[in-house]
């Protein structure tokens, strides 16, 4: 397991989705599938070497997922271009029912990330749930 360094703050933001449980997380179990909500990460994610890569606005990253699992652990581990790591815990419930789950997503604050710059990443965070939303939802 990875080493994760010292954290001083975090915030679970989660998102409802009109969804049943088996189909958002075959969605998001789906490396290919994090660009077409996860914004942050760049437009393409590719497979190179059996690396998950990504070029966007972090610049060029590596991406490291967690194996398919029961429980519904999606946690993501982001590589970046300093050598830095961003550990990304995600989380689907299931609902009581089965027809809906709640995606959560823990934003974890790194060292030296001012207030300013946290709140902004949290509401990254939140405009990509809200596109994950328009994408799941059972209309």
């Amino acid at each position: 397991m990875a080493q994760h360094p010292t954290l001083t703050d975090s915030i679970t933001l989660g998102v409802s989705l009109d969804c049943p449980w088996d189909k958002a997380y075959a969605f998001l179990s789906d490396p290919a599938n994090m660009p077409r909500w996860a914004s942050g990460l760049g437009d393409t994610l590719t497979q190179e070497d059996g690396r998950w890569i990504a070029e966007g606005p972090l610049g060029r990253v590596a991406i490291r997922f967690e194996p398919r699992n029961e429980l519904g652990v999606l946690d993501h581990t982001v590589e970046l271009p300093d050598g830095g790591q961003s550990y990304n815990p995600m989380r689907l419930v299931r609902d009581a029912g089965g027809s809906a789950c709640v995606l959560l997503f823990t934003l974890l604050r790194q060292p030296g990330v001012s207030d300013t710059q946290f709140d902004g990443d949290a509401d990254w965070v939140r405009k990509d749930l809200a596109a994950l939303k328009g994408l799941l939802d059972e209309r």
